[in-house]
């Protein structure tokens, strides 16, 4: 009996190491970029959408590594850590770092504007007076200040504070030590039950739109067709559709989906 007991144990080892071995492992690179991806925060739309991807198909197993924004092109390098990126804009760097990447269509479009401190008399005039301070994130491209991510050309020429967090850059702004701050729309939406959501004053018009997609290294064994036919999964059962709904997002792909959502 003990000798069965045996065999059905190294014929189940065997059939679990042979399953893992079918498996093609896929390393997703992410930096913060609240409610994308958040280092700070356990919830996250990146996490979730692998979460869901390794739910509900085995061809692949997505792992989340997170890099530096900074680092995000040497990731996806031949020579780096990862296949993938979730929720990246193309026009950020990538054609001249890293152009041998694929891009797939647009997953989320937004957009990012300029922040103050409400007082007193402060109006939309604000943000055109010179000599603000201003706080960025470390490792972003900002259009207005000619894309450059070189901390001290932006702190010297353009008068910019780097942080590695939006909500540092937050108390910053809140606690007067910076002027203007620069923030997405997906982000802001999420700081609208904060108490001090109302002290924010926010530019009007946005100086920046963008389309976020997937950027895939299809060198490394896993390509962007790979990816769109995984990614359908989620979206013909509609479990895309409930994370975004959940961060309050929405996607061109679901514009014409009849998809209804899992139950």
């Amino acid at each position: 009996m003990r000798f069965i007991l045996i065999l059905i144990f190294l014929a189940l080892s065997f059939a679990v190491q042979a399953s893992q071995a079918e498996t093609q492992v896929i390393k997703v690179a992410a930096y913060h970029f609240p409610p994308y991806f958040s280092a700070y925060d356990d919830q996250h739309l990146t996490g979730d959408v692998i979460a869901a991807l390794n739910q509900h198909q085995s061809k692949y197993r997505f792992e989340l590594h997170d890099v530096p924004a900074q680092a995000r092109f040497q990731a996806l390098s031949d020579t780096g850590c990862c296949q993938l990126m979730l929720f990246e804009a193309p026009r950020w760097g990538w054609s001249r770092q890293l152009p041998e990447v694929d891009a797939s269509e647009i997953l989320v479009n937004g957009k990012e504007r300029l922040v103050a401190k409400r007082a007193p008399g402060r109006g939309q005039e604000y943000f055109a007076q010179s000599g603000l301070r201003y706080g960025g994130l470390s490792g972003y491209h900002y259009p207005f200040l000619e894309n450059t991510t070189d901390q001290t050309r932006l702190e010297q020429r353009y008068n910019v504070y780097v942080t590695m967090s939006h909500d540092i850059n937050v108390r910053m702004l809140l606690n007067g030590r910076v002027d203007v701050i620069m923030m997405h729309d997906e982000y802001l939406d999420t700081l609208r039950d904060k108490s001090w959501y109302n002290d924010l004053l926010l530019k009007e018009e946005p100086y920046d739109e963008y389309d976020l997609r997937v950027i895939v290294n299809s060198n490394k064994g896993f390509s962007l067709q790979d990816w769109e036919a995984t990614l359908q999964i989620l979206v013909s059962n509609g479990v895309f559709q409930q994370l975004l709904r959940k961060y309050g997002l929405q996607s061109p792909l679901l514009v014409d989906a009849q998809a209804e959502p899992v139950r």
